[in-house]
């Protein structure tokens, strides 16, 4: 039984594969970014080091409002609408688990209905100016902790959920949960980064989640 659905968001539930690269692009920063996440991905750097170096490219100060221009330029997949409504109309729970930025998060979590979404959070003043800090609460490749900590708050076996994602990033949420979807934008080998399932586009996830759990409840 499927009682938690677990996604991704950015190329996921969003046409951007990248929050902050969204950020980075806007502000002309994303050429120094680019340099950092050649490291990262080398290994060269963990992901609080990239995070830090990412966020020192912003410049400090600016107000909430101005992120949350940026980030309003970003869509939000039909698919994903349609997925998160029907959802809870079965009874399951929605639960946004992404390493992107927490300004388009909640933005996106309110617009779905989402029950939950934990995500990284920009820091703001009491005045509502930015910080020139990013709370790390989701490290991209070890997402399973933080699924764990949401079953234990809603008392829900982990085997009880189900995870779609886009990305390698998203390996340890597939392995952990017992209905897994990958959403490659490319061919890839089935079972592709621990997926029980492999398909092209969220429309495609969306019938193979939302039929199972219909065949489930009878």
């Amino acid at each position: 039984m499927i009682r938690i659905l677990f996604s991704d968001l950015d190329g996921t539930l969003v046409e951007e594969d990248s929050s902050w690269r969204v950020l980075h692009r806007f502000l002309g920063t994303d050429h120094l970014a680019a340099k950092a996440l050649e490291r990262f991905s080398r290994g060269e750097m963990d992901y609080e080091e990239f995070v830090k170096h990412d966020v020192g490219l912003w410049p400090k100060g600016l107000p909430r409002s101005f992120f949350e221009y940026v980030f309003s330029r970003v869509r939000i997949r039909q698919e994903a609408k349609s997925l998160f409504k029907r959802l809870k109309e079965l009874g399951v729970l929605t639960v946004i688990i992404t390493s992107g930025l927490n300004v388009l998060a909640e933005r996106v979590c309110k617009e779905l209905g989402a029950d939950e979404c934990i995500s990284n959070e920009m820091v703001f003043d009491e005045r509502g100016f930015f910080t020139g800090a990013v709370r790390v609460n989701v490290v991209p490749s070890k997402k399973a902790r933080v699924l764990e900590n949401v079953c234990k708050k809603y008392s829900i076996p982990i085997s009880e959920t189900a995870a779609i994602g886009d990305t390698i990033y998203d390996k340890s949420m597939f392995q952990a949960t017992g209905f897994s979807i990958l959403c490659a934008k490319q061919k890839v080998p089935s079972g592709a980064y621990g997926a029980q399932y492999v398909v092209n586009t969220l429309e495609e996830a969306s019938r193979l989640l939302i039929d199972f759990i219909e065949k489930e409840k009878g």
